[in-house]
């Protein structure tokens, strides 16, 4: 008759397992419980769910496997009322539709989730009444900070609704003081960058096709302060008939570039404010017969998913978007840290040069 031998920590796994089972059958499992099966203290729980680093492996896996086992669920609202956080962080976006966006709140969710925090989304669809409402609800939801994108309400009211949260970032909008922090791209000198390689290559009657806006943003305002500086730079002067302000669609633009084209034939290269005008620039080129760069060259701004897939691929800047959400995200946990030491955050951009401009 064979003899079965069970190793003194594998009863005693079982035992504890068997005892809590029974203990838990009837109520919700708590962090005790876990710490009960697993053989170790509460406190060393806690910290394997609030993703210390200060656990061995052998432990941590330990505890994993009592969680699993028994279905452990952390109570936020305790964890929130011990240690004074939510464990929750907001994020402000203009337009959810817009492509350049999904990549910054990617980098966003990353950064939070290695940290043991969610984001919660609220979506302004660039309406400045919106914004103010999602400051608000963002408040009363008690997030432990905000990463606030594109906004466009004016300093002295953005000011204010800022100062009620505890820690803030903004991403692509300066503000005087050190109520936030900024995280921004270096437009100016990337729009830079886009005129003088049409320059060099031979491009001297420049368009600008800019998007429409009730208010300027910082976006805005610093691409078409580089496309002035860069054009003054090379003693060319930005022509007020060479510019045109259009809905950032496809549709829009391409009615606006028809518009300018018509207007101005003389026209050898047309930069638009975003890829997505760029690509109904090129709708409307291709539809009034006009070649690619042969005759008129086109740029874009961003580089988002479709620009390298257009009829004709796309010259463009690239914006590091999945990197400006893991920078203000960083930014802003140091920020409930309680480090303002860095204040202010530049990201540069790289010119793609594809077909739609003289290589």
């Amino acid at each position: 008759m064979a003899t079965l031998y069970v190793s003194a920590d594998i009863s005693e796994w079982r035992d504890r397992r068997l005892t809590a089972k029974h203990t838990t059958q009837n109520r919700n499992v708590t962090l005790a419980d876990v710490a009960r099966l697993a053989g170790v203290s509460a406190k060393t729980v806690s910290r394997v769910i609030n993703q210390s680093d200060y656990v061995s492996a052998e432990t941590r896996a330990q505890i994993e496997k009592a969680i699993e086992e028994l279905g452990y669920r952390p109570n936020r609202v305790a964890r929130s009322l011990a240690s004074n956080r939510s464990y929750i962080i907001g994020l402000s976006l203009p337009d959810v539709t817009n492509p350049f966006f999904p990549e910054i709140l990617r980098g966003v969710q990353q950064e939070a989730l290695q940290r043991g925090y969610h984001v919660l989304t609220y979506n302004t669809d660039l309406d400045m009444e919106r914004e103010k409402q999602g400051l608000a609800l963002l408040e009363e939801m008690r997030v432990d900070g905000i990463i606030v994108c594109t906004m466009r309400l004016p300093d002295d009211q953005l000011r204010p609704l800022l100062q009620r949260h505890r820690a803030v970032v903004l991403v692509n909008r300066v503000l005087a003081g050190n109520e936030a922090g900024i995280v921004r791209i270096d437009y100016f000198k990337a729009m830079q960058q886009i005129v003088q390689h049409l320059v060099d290559g031979g491009r001297r009657k420049i368009g600008y096709l800019d998007v429409s806006r009730s208010v300027a943003s910082y976006s805005s305002t610093e691409r078409f302060g580089g496309f002035q500086a860069a054009m003054a730079a090379n003693g060319l002067t930005v022509n007020p008939d060479y510019i045109r302000r259009c809905a950032a669609t496809i549709e829009g633009s391409s009615e606006a570039a028809r518009d300018l084209l018509t207007a101005s034939p003389e026209l050898d290269a047309i930069i638009c404010y975003n890829d997505v005008i760029a690509g109904g620039t090129l709708e409307a080129c291709a539809a009034l017969g006009v070649a690619v760069p042969d005759k008129v060259a086109v740029t874009g701004f961003d580089n988002i998913m479709f620009s390298s897939v257009f009829k004709v691929a796309l010259t463009t800047a690239h914006v590091p978007r999945f990197e400006l959400g893991i920078r203000a995200a960083q930014m802003l946990f140091n920020r409930i840290d309680g480090d303002t030491t860095v204040r202010e955050m530049l990201l540069d951009t790289e010119l793609f040069v594809r077909q739609s401009t003289p290589h």
